[in-house]
């Protein structure tokens, strides 16, 4: 059942590479065992105090041990229901039960999906006069950030000679739009999307890499960000209550038909390449581009500086 945009508490979730695992919460409790009808005034007050969204409130039903632990039901309204639990002394609630055979179905899943990945990656990259680059990722995924970082020497040393296109991972219901890491990924996809149209791919390298390094996971100083880039915010903001909605539904489209669901996707000249993976290796990253033309021009003899030390392998999926 879909629970997004009602629970705070969901947004607590801690994302690891196979998606998100919840945490434990830490209540103040009794040290003895609590009644059912304890637990369920503890944790509801808890809840509705701390962890609802402004007009919203939860009630606790069916309290009853289980396995050592009281088990619970959170109404969330509107037919929503969450199964949870807490410790017997009422201090530590689960947000939601973790179905371990589920959570090991997912990782073998994105185990064969990765492995799919590199097979397909291993397809020689056809050759072109022109090559065109696409890279699909998510604003606030940690490694379509380390790619856009990457890339962006590359960007700037064969700009004029390479068709680069940037894309965004998104699904929507109707005009509501999901991203992995939530509302304020969202967000911020609307508003790169909307840089990238109006201001061009220059601005767009300059603001969403000022974001990656300045702004943390939650894009908190993406103003300050676009002022550095030169670019208007109020424009911005219209753009995204006018546009956004459109611009994610044309980019989930893009990304449907190329099959980019995972951050970071390189697709160059129809084909992925998994040296996307080589995080800060820009080097790499050229040099697989350069191959991708009929005739290299003069930039693809410039080496490019890279990190010391590269991360591989890694992402959102």
């Amino acid at each position: 059942m879909k629970k997004t945009g009602i629970l705070v508490f969901l947004s607590l979730a801690v994302l690891v590479i196979t998606g998100c695992s919840r945490p434990l919460i830490p209540i103040k409790g009794n040290s003895s065992q609590m009644s059912p009808e304890q637990i369920k005034t503890s944790i509801e007050t808890f809840i509705n105090e701390n962890l609802m969204q402004a007009g919203m409130k939860a009630e606790i039903k069916n309290v009853a041990l289980e396995n050592g632990l009281y088990k619970m039901t959170v109404s969330l309204g509107a037919g929503q229901e969450i199964e949870s639990y807490a410790t017997k002394d009422g201090k530590i609630f689960f947000p939601e039960s973790i179905n371990i055979e589920e959570i090991k179905k997912k990782i073998q899943d994105m185990k064969e999906q990765q492995q799919a990945a590199a097979q397909k990656s291993n397809v020689e990259i056809p050759k072109n006069d022109k090559p065109t680059v696409d890279l699909y990722g998510m604003s606030f995924c940690p490694f379509g950030n380390k790619t856009e970082d990457t890339m962006k020497s590359v960007y700037d040393l064969l700009k004029n000679k390479v068709n680069f296109n940037f894309h965004y991972i998104v699904t929507s219901n109707g005009d509501a739009i999901q991203s992995l890491h939530g509302e304020k990924e969202v967000a911020q996809n609307k508003r790169e999307a909307c840089v990238l149209k109006n201001y061009g791919k220059d601005k767009w390298f300059s603001f969403v890499t000022y974001v990656n390094t300045n702004c943390g996971s939650d894009g908190s100083c993406w103003e300050v960000g676009a002022k550095n880039s030169g670019l208007n915010v109020a424009n911005i903001n219209a753009c995204v209550t006018s546009q956004g909605v459109s611009l994610m539904k044309e980019n989930e489209k893009v990304s449907n038909a190329a099959g980019a669901s995972g951050s970071p996707t390189l697709i160059i000249n129809g084909a992925t390449s998994n040296v996307v993976y080589k995080y800060g290796n820009s080097e790499e990253y050229k040099k697989v581009i350069c191959d991708a033309f009929n005739k290299a021009p003069a930039e693809c003899a410039k080496v490019l500086s890279s990190a010391t030390t590269t991360t591989q392998g890694g992402s959102c999926q």
